[in-house]
């Protein structure tokens, strides 16, 4: 038992009171005051960037990082208890639509909308074995597939299947007992899922993965409502259970080590490697029942922010009756019953260390930083921002999987989200207009620290990134060539011998424009959707004789049987960067930017900077056909580009090579975070990535003397007026 007066303090924690916005002029349009609380609110959570509200009217409220509010009617009555997924756009509410002990859960998609609102994709009454009674907590599973609600009469309800669907889930009673349930939370490890469930009483933990359900009784001792939470890897996934005297942790077969933290818990979340803990403060007087709303009398409560790793308290301050404790935006928020809002926001890890050095303690400093290999990311997990879609997170899981066998020792959570590309799916990509179809959404979760990197398909990617970002990892270059998928009657077929008017479904003006020139006896038209989509069209249609996809993602999804035919240079150049994996961090995380840059690939990264830095030059992107090809060979780098009109017609061809000097590398890379075309690569020599940026200037340069200019002016109008 480790007691808690004996460990260090630290302040490594800003806390400021949330303003007003400012009006639309800049002026303080709030006049600086304290932003405040939707009233009413009886239950909060947080995730996918907002603070989330339930209230006494039945209202479910978002607050933006912006501050922006907006709410909609959830419930007749109101609302009892949230819970927001974090890795998904839904969102389980349990509330009350007559009077009475008559509780509803309700399932919202977020993303979707019915007359303004959340689409409410599910409705079930709360109650185990048809009596009513009060429920006590809720939590679902990120994977969707359980849900499980603590009552206080003892019961647990576990529903299994696709929560989000009635006729694929079924609910049952998992547990009965004679203790109000105060707490219960899902631990996923490797594919093995465990519910613990807490009471006032005794501790339990129900392996899900079998079919009987086995039960284990882990203590006979419990905790208070709020008094539970889940840490992360960085703590072994340990179920915490803060009593009045102290707090124990739980694997789901035993009792781990427990702390001798003293006083009333109201409170208890986990954040990051930080265990929080809301305590009543001893030195306050007993609120009486009578006592008004004047501030004066209301309860003083002590926040703690322990790093139970290192032994040490990293914050500490008193508030005035914390309604809870939310993360968001890579900070912490205290709401208070005052209806005020407080941010709490980690100091960098510098400055944490300038506060270690004043203690004179080598080893505490040693034992600070936040990891454990060469760059300090000890107890952090690393959160990592993909698209949805099936092929975005087979290419993240290679990603983090390269990590991993990097750094046996850290932790690593996936975090998928749609973006524009992904949800506009009735318009071609190229003219939708917007640069960043399928990277905003991820820059901006990247902006809000709610993840530490994002891994693209590098032709996603535009030329130039927004200000504070750099691609910090470019891995080895699978197949850049585009693939042709034929009509499964056309199998034995090939581009040259299809019938005429055969019509070729692609989503590119780049592949269109360049196999119109080299077939003129093919018709081409657009497809959209993901590879899944795509080969369902072609499948189970006569609309395609066959559809053209980059070679890359094929073969990462398993499916290069599928490929009839690769296309070559002479029959279609690739586009920029296609084939590549980026992995995007913020410019100035110099943790998460040494961590990442070990998977740079030379030869690919040279590549991607000649080819990068050709299409930069010349304006152009996914409204205008622009295709390469590069290779590196012999210290030498040759790269082919060209430029076409829509139809082909028209097009402007040439190749150029310059002496890089790689792998041969008598030069250190960049001792800076110079970057070449938006890519930071300090392990590659700078000689070599400045030759490769040359490279696709002058080629640009070239083309454009030429009549390059004109083409794609010509293109860009063209392809607008259709």
């Amino acid at each position: 038992m480790a007691a808690y007066l004996q460990w260090r303090r630290f302040v490594f924690f800003d806390r400021e009171t949330v303003k007003e916005p400012a009006g639309p002029d800049g002026g303080a349009a709030g006049g600086g005051k304290p932003y405040a609380l939707p009233p009413g609110v009886t239950v909060c959570d947080s995730g996918r960037g907002s603070l989330v509200f339930g209230d006494m009217e039945g209202q479910i409220w978002f607050l933006s990082r912006s501050l922006q509010l907006s709410s909609f009617q959830a419930y007749k009555l109101r609302v009892t208890h949230l819970h927001q997924l974090k890795q998904h756009s839904i969102l389980a509410s349990v509330g009350e639509d007559e009077e009475g002990i008559n509780p509803l859960v309700k399932v919202w998609n977020l993303e979707k909308r019915y007359g303004g609102n959340p689409f409410c994709t599910r409705i079930f009454q709360a109650i185990p074995g048809n009596k009513p009674t009060v429920v006590s907590c809720l939590t679902v599973h990120e994977n969707l597939n359980f849900m499980a609600i603590g009552f206080a009469d003892g019961s647990v309800v576990l529903t299994e299947g696709d929560i989000t669907q009635d006729r694929h889930s079924k609910t049952q009673i998992l547990h009965e007992g004679n203790y109000p349930v105060t707490g219960l939370a899902f631990r996923q490890s490797g594919k093995i899922t465990h519910l613990f469930v807490v009471t006032t009483e005794n501790i339990q933990s129900y392996m899900l993965s079998g079919k009987e359900y086995p039960r284990l009784e882990l203590d006979t001792r419990g905790c208070g409502l709020r008094c539970s939470t889940l840490s992360d890897p960085s703590q072994d996934l340990q179920f915490i259970v803060a009593g009045n005297e102290c707090v124990y942790l739980y694997q789901p077969d035993e009792r781990g080590p427990c702390f001798a933290f003293e006083g009333q818990k109201l409170i208890v979340h986990w954040y990051r490697g930080y265990l929080i803990i809301v305590s009543k403060d001893r030195k306050s007087s007993p609120k009486s029942e009578f006592a008004g709303s004047d501030t004066q009398n209301s309860d003083k409560q002590i926040l703690n922010v322990y790093d139970l790793c290192n032994k040490f308290i990293a914050y500490s301050s008193v508030f005035d009756d914390v309604v809870d404790v939310l993360a968001e935006w890579g900070s912490l928020y205290v709401l208070t019953r005052d209806g005020k809002i407080h941010a709490l926001q980690e100091k960098d890890t510098q400055t944490k260390l300038e506060a270690l050095g004043l203690e004179k303690s080598i080893a505490m400093e040693k034992t600070l930083r936040k990891t454990q290999d060469e760059n300090g990311l000890k107890n952090r997990v690393i959160r990592v921002g993909t698209r949805k879609s099936q092929l975005a997170r087979i290419q993240t899981d290679s990603v983090v999987e390269m990590l991993r066998k990097r750094y046996l020792n850290l932790h690593f959570e996936i975090v998928a989200m749609s973006t524009t590309g992904d949800k506009i799916l009735d318009t071609a990509l190229s003219k939708i207009g917007e640069k960043s179809l399928f990277t905003k959404e991820l820059e901006n979760a990247l902006e809000r620290n709610e993840v530490d990197l994002v891994v693209h398909s590098l032709k996603d990617l535009p030329t130039s990134l927004p200000p504070g970002f750099t691609i910090g990892a470019i891995c080895k270059r699978e197949n850049p060539h585009d693939a042709v998928i034929f009509h499964p009657k056309n199998y034995e077929e090939t581009l040259n011998s299809l019938p005429e008017k055969s019509v070729i479904g692609t989503s590119s003006l780049r592949r269109a424009a360049q196999l119109k020139r080299r077939f003129p006896h093919l018709e081409f038209r657009d497809i959209r959707g993901n590879l899944n989509t795509r080969l369902k069209k072609l499948d189970e249609k006569e609309d395609f004789s066959a559809i053209i996809l980059a070679a890359a993602g094929l073969r990462r999804m398993g499916w290069e049987n599928r490929i009839g035919q690769i296309l070559n240079p002479e029959d279609c150049l690739y586009a920029v960067g296609q084939g590549a994996l980026a992995v995007e961090v913020r410019a100035r995380d110099e943790e998460i930017l040494d961590m990442v840059s070990a998977l740079h690939d030379g030869e690919t990264v040279l590549c991607c900077i000649a080819e990068r830095a050709f299409m930069r030059h010349l304006e152009g992107g996914c409204s205008v056909p622009v295709a390469v090809s590069t290779m590196l060979k012999d210290s030498q780098l040759y790269l082919t580009g060209a430029v076409y009109s829509l139809d082909g017609s028209d097009s402007l061809k040439d190749t150029m090579q310059t002496d890089v000097n790689y792998p041969q590398q008598n030069e250190e890379g960049p001792n800076d975070n110079t970057q070449y075309v938006g890519i930071t690569a300090k392990n590659i020599p700078r000689h070599a990535q400045e030759a490769a940026e040359n490279l696709g200037v002058e080629l640009a340069s070239l083309l454009l003397s030429k009549g390059a200019k004109r083409i794609l002016n010509v293109a860009r109008q063209l392809n607008d007026a259709r």
